[in-house]
């Protein structure tokens, strides 16, 4: 127990470091200079908020805020590092909350923060033959150059977990403060960005549609639906401004288009984007019908990349792939839970993989995947903390 202590403290020192340097790199993207060193859309969403005061997300509040001082790029950028931390430790509790869910309750807690971080930096598989790129053309969970995606990502996990720990109760009636706590954060995370409950939501209703076959009272189905209700009106304000008559902007189908955008080889840089899920999916397709979060993971990336396919925007945004974000926070949902469907299978091996002949190779396996993933982000991490553009 002193070890694993001690190897948590150095991890969080590791962690706290790596947050250090997120600082500097916001606080480099927040100048726009020309020649765009630190390229990142962090200078645009300042200037949107503090000069054209046009904004659609919470950030612009608070951009508005921190450059009302001197400070205003020290703030920005101490602020997004950390959420970016925070992200980990959020992380972290998610991952106690699943696995205490599995009964997986006496995984070493340094591991479970080795994989918080593994996640959070995790990009896609880089192979150069699929696209020369390491980020554009690929579509990755971790990104460092959008500030409402990072604040985003990290109010999407607060909601996840306290979904989690409602979605039980709720059949026996939740109390005013715990609805108006998780209709809160839907709100919150809907006000940073959309995209979350664009592709949350739908699941949710699915599985609340699912709860009502199986004779769940309507009243405490219809009360935990309404949650998102506040949330769905933040959505229609933001809609009004991204896409009012006079922005020239909207949504429209156009299947392929944001997946074809940048990619030389777009199918292929799919599935290396996805991986370590993937791997692991091939072997464990049958979790899928055991465990309904599993399969709750699954689902939530199948929507995001229904519409990562199918919709784009049009006008000037049509080449932002701006319905890309939504399919991020799925990828690093299915990397979660990935990494817990394998520490279960080595805490409670079933079937073939009783034989360790068979399940150490596959975890060292699929564990190596998600290494290299991890490695990828480092370089990319690294190459943008230089002051190289993300579309190395």
């Amino acid at each position: 127990m002193k070890k694993g202590k001690i190897l948590q403290r150095v991890l969080w020192a590791l962690i706290l470091l790596y947050g250090a340097f997120c600082i500097y790199l916001y606080y480099k993207q927040t100048f726009h200079v020309e020649g765009m060193p630190y390229e990142s859309d962090l200078p645009y969403h300042i200037s949107m908020a503090v000069d054209d005061h046009w904004f659609y997300s919470l950030t612009a509040i608070l951009y508005q805020l921190f450059f009302l001082t001197p400070f205003g790029n020290c703030l920005t950028a101490l602020f997004l590092g950390c959420v970016t931390v925070g992200t980990i430790g959020v992380t972290y509790c998610l991952f106690q909350v699943i696995l205490k869910r599995i009964g997986c309750v006496d995984i070493p807690q340094p591991l479970i923060l080795l994989f918080s971080f593994l996640c959070n930096i995790a990009m896609p598989f880089y192979v150069r033959a699929a696209h020369y790129q390491r980020y554009i053309g690929y579509q990755s969970a971790s990104i460092w150059h959008n500030s409402t995606y990072i604040c985003m990502k990290f109010c999407g996990i607060l909601v996840l977990i306290l979904y989690l720990n409602l979605e039980e109760k709720y059949r026996t009636g939740l109390s005013v403060r715990e609805w108006l706590l998780l209709a809160g954060a839907f709100v919150l995370v809907n006000a940073i960005k959309p995209s979350f409950s664009m592709v949350f939501a739908p699941v949710m209703a699915l599985y609340l549609l699912v709860d009502l076959f199986r004779k769940v009272p309507f009243v405490r189905i219809f009360l935990f639906g309404l949650t998102v209700i506040p949330s769905l009106l933040v959505i229609l304000w933001q809609n009004l401004v991204l896409f009012g008559d006079e922005t020239g902007n909207g949504i429209e189908i156009c299947f392929g288009y944001t997946l074809t955008l940048h990619g030389t080889h777009p199918k292929v840089s799919l599935l290396l984007s996805v991986a370590f899920p993937v791997f692991v999916l091939v072997f464990l397709w049958k979790e899928l019908f055991r465990d309904k979060w599993y399969l709750f993971s699954w689902m939530v990336w199948g929507v995001a990349f229904l519409q990562f396919i199918f919709l784009t925007e049009n006008g000037t945004r049509s080449r932002d792939g701006n319905f890309m974000w939504g399919y991020s926070f799925g990828i690093f949902l299915i990397l979660i839970w990935s990494v817990v469907k394998l520490l279960e299978l080595l805490k409670s091996p079933k079937g073939i993989f009783r034989h360790k002949y068979v399940r150490i190779p596959f975890a060292a396996a699929a564990f190596s995947i998600l290494a290299y993933q991890s490695y990828c982000g480092i370089i990319f991490w690294v190459n943008l903390c230089r002051g190289l553009t993300y579309w190395i």
